[in-house]
């Protein structure tokens, strides 16, 4: 993994809520389209996050659940052919975990 983004993947798997700081981290390193203009809410907006996948993950789709035990929020990110998943206490936050991941891993698009 990108040394980078597992520094990112770790600040996200810590986080517990919103946090603007982290907001202009994961502009800076993910959304570059995003960086120069007003930072989004990502750690406090599912919009917004699923806005980042279709973007930095075009034609993958996402999916948010709850974990096995029904108290931790699940999500994944899927190209088809891989799929990604992070669990948080939160649905922004899991995403991003799982956005992070996919995009650590090298993938781009969707291979359908």
């Amino acid at each position: 993994m990108d040394k980078d983004l597992g520094a990112l993947l770790s600040k996200v798997s810590e986080a517990t809520g919103a946090d603007r700081k982290l907001d202009r981290r994961i502009a800076r390193e993910l959304d570059t389209a995003e960086a120069s203009v007003a930072v989004p809410d990502y750690t406090a907006s599912v919009d917004h996050c699923i806005g980042l996948v279709d973007r930095v993950l075009p034609g993958w789709r996402w999916r948010v659940g709850y974990g096995p035990i029904g108290i931790s929020v699940y999500a994944f990110v899927d190209s088809g052919e891989s799929w990604y998943e992070a669990m948080a206490p939160t649905v922004p936050l899991a995403l991003l975990g799982a956005i992070i991941k996919a995009k650590a891993s090298g993938e781009k698009r969707s291979k359908r």
